[in-house]
């Protein structure tokens, strides 16, 4: 399985996508600097870190996320490399799981450069109240958030994979960032699997009624359902020739 890891990493680095997915990783801090001049907004680091972690995992990172899942588990069937890869002699089990890894690292690279594009973008625009601690928390808290998102995509996984064309990701992707918008301050909020993550990463979690206890199970069963479903799929279905 490490083999198919360091292939996956390898095909990522020559992609397009990829390139395009640091551009978005990029975006909510450039917005956010934009910001400091335009509206006098995220005078101190410190505002500027918490805009930073909102706008990337309770908007940005769903848009991302969604595309980044349909390149990496439906590229095989629209290259049509995946009848050739299955022939080597690995279970489609781990060939599945290898992908849902390299889906993690790519979010782990996505991480760093959100979090060190906001630092270089606060030092160029003179901000105030920098710490050490305070980026690392402010790292800590972004990584934590977009781990918890990881698990609640598994089910675009098992979409990617029963239609592999990467509209029906970016459209998912897009009304989960409209839901959200629409969501986030309502009560009920810490129900819904992508916006929980960032109101317990966050600590939001504690001004609502709701115990962070129902939410982590929330994202918990969204994941094993969307595991679930998704190897079975994969391993039940024939690959078309």
């Amino acid at each position: 399985m490490l083999t198919f890891i360091k292939m996956e990493f390898l095909k990522l680095k020559r992609s397009n996508i990829f390139l395009l997915s640091l551009m978005g990783a990029v975006l909510p801090p450039l917005l956010m600097f934009i910001a400091v001049f335009a509206f006098d907004e995220g005078s101190t680091f410190d505002m500027l870190f918490t805009n930073v972690n909102m706008y990337m995992s309770a908007l940005f990172a769903i848009m991302l996320f969604s595309i980044m899942i349909s390149y990496l588990f439906g590229r095989e069937y629209n290259e049509h490399t995946l009848k050739t890869m299955l022939t080597i002699p690995i279970s489609r089990g781990k060939f599945l799981a290898s992908k849902y890894v390299m889906f993690l690292v790519w979010i782990l690279i996505l991480t760093v450069v959100t979090s060190l594009s906001a630092l270089v973008f606060g030092f160029i625009a003179g901000l105030e109240g920098f710490t050490l601690k305070l980026f690392m928390d402010s790292f800590a808290q972004l990584l934590f958030a977009n781990i918890l998102l990881f698990l609640t995509f598994s089910p675009f996984v098992f979409l990617s994979l029963f239609i592999t064309n990467m509209v029906p990701a970016m459209v998912g992707g897009a009304g989960l960032t409209l839901v959200n918008m629409l969501i986030y301050g309502q009560t009920w909020a810490p129900y819904v699997p992508w916006v929980c993550p960032y109101l317990i990463a966050s600590g939001e979690i504690a001004e609502y009624a709701t115990s962070p206890t129902v939410s982590y199970g929330i994202i918990l069963v969204t994941f094993l359902i969307g595991l679930a479903i998704s190897y079975i799929y994969f391993t039940k279905t024939d690959v078309a020739i």
